[in-house]
């Protein structure tokens, strides 16, 4: 019989698989290189399954092909909806001015709406004038106001004024005094007007005004319903809802301390002063029960037309509600700007710098360059068991910043490749909280703070918020900080306020100081002032459009490049088996 052969495997040599191997890495560099030399002419498509559509022979074909078509129109309806939404979100008209096509109105619609930390807005100290607006319909029946331009700088509008209305933030009273200040209307009546009072517990509000009445004469303020500042992404209120203007608090306290300062009689000439976004110009609008001059507004901030601070002194003249014919004329200045200070260490001039910046909270501050000083100065200076209530973190030691922010990183998914924390984006976050109010602070005054308050105020403080009130309050974090300290540096007095044009192309490059804004948009030089103005403490921090390239942290990583390793090559003579081959040195 016949010896039957034994069946041959099928498995390939080691040639042919590698042979195998070879090809397909070809295949996949040749792909990945035509892919290279589309994106490279902009001829990139993304292939997508070609509708096969609806059969002919297929039942009810006319009934669905009608449904899609209802389906699509409705869709597209709903898009310009939501497109005359933005407009009128933009520009504070109704839905209905902004749909008509006889009214041209241009508007920037690709803006950032603020959520993410991947784009940076160009933040402006007013916004241009529009082409076309809508005529504002006058708010009461009572003429107009006008508003004149007032002097050219603060050492002419404190020779012009007899009294010194000066406002401060009641979450930190004692950042906003200033002893230079002070100083030089020394022979004045002033008054401090502590606003924003429902930002704070009603406890800090009442020990705040005891120690400051024990030097000045300190007021409560909460301005009218109508000028309270806006939460951010939402639409501004419409001139068509009916909306509060002479519910402010404090007002008729603020017109008797007036009142007695008019010792002669005559018109009586009030100069409001204070740091930026204090909220100078809304204490005016309150007082007159009336829509006047533009204020800070967090919805602004979002825009490529930046919010508006005042930049330029403004008068308008009103009447005493109690005496006719008696006048009082109100000058609206800029935040105030202090004189560089050159002769300082280093460390000082960058916590004068996060003080300065956080004290205003102007602008996208959430958008610093470099947002870690910010968060360690707030660290530094808040009670730790707030923190970790407020953003439910686990333990970490007392003005320790780099354990606060690792703990936040944890807490919102903010880690990088290999595990690594993301420190920078974390304190955007709180920064971001900081500056919408979210984050909500509150100080006590230095030593043993007293209780006792007058009985003038005992109705506006009942009306406020306790402190265990607030910490249950949703979507606020109550925190505690350290009092800051009365500013000493020098005021600029003789700086001639420049009345703000339309923005043009290239100011990006010019300006490096000027304006009154701490947190400010240009890109400065970073040598440049952390003991300065305002304007010198903030044009360095906030990155804008065209530097955003410089941000590593928004960017992912540069891709590694490959490298190749050389084999060592062997003697001659002896032979080396590579990929199934015998190679012959």
């Amino acid at each position: 019989m016949p010896r039957i052969r034994k069946k041959t495997s099928k498995r390939g040599t080691t040639h042919q698989r590698e042979k195998l191997k070879h090809k397909v890495s070809q295949g996949r560099k040749k792909a990945k290189k035509q892919v290279r030399k589309a994106q490279a002419a902009g001829t990139t498509q993304k292939k997508s399954k070609k509708d096969p559509g609806i059969p002919n022979n297929f039942p009810y074909k006319d009934q669905i092909l009608a449904e899609v078509a209802e389906s699509r129109r409705q869709a597209a309806e709903e898009k310009q909806q939501r497109k005359a939404e933005k407009r009128a979100a933009l520009t504070g008209l109704d839905v209905e001015d902004v749909e008509d096509p006889e009214k041209n109105i241009n508007i920037d619609e690709n803006q950032n709406d603020g959520q993410g930390f991947d784009g940076i807005m160009s933040i402006r100290p007013a916004p241009p004038v529009p082409s076309i607006k809508k005529p504002v319909e006058p708010l009461t029946s009572e003429p107009a106001i006008p508003i004149t331009q007032g002097p050219a700088s603060l050492r002419e509008v404190l020779q012009k004024a007899d009294v010194l209305l000066h406002v401060v933030d009641a979450r930190d009273p004692a950042a906003g005094l200033s002893e230079a200040l002070f100083k030089e209307a020394r022979g004045k009546d002033i008054i401090l007007l502590v606003n924003k009072i429902d930002c704070v517990p009603r406890e800090s509000l009442a020990s705040w005004l005891s120690y400051l009445r024990l030097t000045y004469t300190a007021l409560p303020f909460r301005v009218a319903e109508a000028f309270l500042p806006s939460k951010p992404n939402l639409p501004p209120v419409s001139k068509k809802i009916s909306v509060k203007l002479d519910d402010a608090l404090g007002s008729d306290a603020v017109w008797q301390q007036l009142i007695k300062a008019n010792k002669s009689g005559e018109e009586l000439v009030v100069a409001l002063t204070g740091v930026t976004n204090s909220g100078k110009s809304a204490v005016i609008n309150s007082l007159a029960c009336a829509d006047l001059l533009p204020i800070y507004n967090l919805n602004s901030t979002i825009s490529t037309k930046g919010p508006h601070t005042t930049t330029s002194a403004s008068e308008l003249v009103l009447e005493f509600p109690d005496k006719k014919g008696v006048n009082v004329r109100l000058i609206d200045t800029p935040g105030l700007e202090y004189v560089r200070t050159e002769d300082v260490e280093e460390q000082e001039k960058e916590m004068a710098r996060a003080r300065d910046i956080l004290l205003r909270s102007r602008g996208r501050i959430d958008r610093l360059k470099d947002p870690l000083f910010a968060v360690e100065h707030i660290v530094s200076r808040a009670d730790t068991q707030d923190l970790m209530l407020a953003y439910s973190l686990p333990a970490f030691s007392k003005g320790d910043p780099t354990s606060f922010l690792a703990g936040m990183a944890r807490a919102s998914g903010l880690i990088k490749k290999r595990g690594v924390l993301d420190h920078a984006g974390a304190a955007r976050i709180v920064l971001r909280d900081w500056s919408i109010g979210k984050f909500a602070r509150y100080t006590m005054p230095p030593g043993s703070p007293t209780t006792s308050s007058s009985t003038n105020n005992e109705g506006i403080l009942a009306m406020l918020k306790s402190r265990k009130e607030l910490r249950k309050a949703e979507d606020v974090k109550l925190v505690r900080l350290q009092p800051g300290e009365a500013e000493k540096r020098d005021v600029l007095l003789d700086d001639v306020w420049v009345i703000d044009e339309e923005v043009g192309e290239n100011e990006d490059d010019d300006e490096d100081a000027g304006n009154e804004e701490v947190t400010g948009d240009e890109d400065g030089d970073e040598d440049g002032a952390d003991q300065g103005s305002d304007s010198e403490s903030s044009e360095e921090g906030i990155v804008d459009d065209e530097d955003e390239e410089e941000v590593p942290e928004l960017l992912p990583p540069p891709k590694r490049k490959r490298t190749v390793s050389f084999a060592v090559v062997p003697s001659k003579g002896k032979r080396q088996r590579r990929f199934g081959k015998n190679v012959t040195q």
